[in-house]
């Protein structure tokens, strides 16, 4: 695998449906052609302590690393700041 893709929603519902079936990573891995690091990174940042892994929960939290939009667009009071500053 030279190219790297984001994990698709179909791939996080397979890697629950097999952690619950209690496949270790590296078979979870070897059925997804993924590496196991990728698998157990993905597990490490989206499982719930009190409810394990979600995949619309895990879709949502990677969909929210994605965001490329500037700081100023996100931080209102940055973006006040700089105005009054300016003006």
């Amino acid at each position: 695998m030279s190219n790297y893709s984001q994990l698709s929603i179909e791939e996080r519902c397979s890697i629950a449906r097999l952690r619950e079936a209690g496949q270790s990573i590296r078979k979870i891995a070897a059925t997804l052609d993924r590496q196991p690091s990728t698998i157990a990174r993905e597990l490490k940042r989206n499982a719930g302590s009190k409810v394990g892994y979600q995949p619309a929960y895990a879709q949502a939290q990677a969909n929210a690393r994605r965001w490329s939009g500037t700081r100023l667009e996100r931080d209102d009071a940055l973006r006040e700041t700089i105005l009054d500053r300016l003006a």
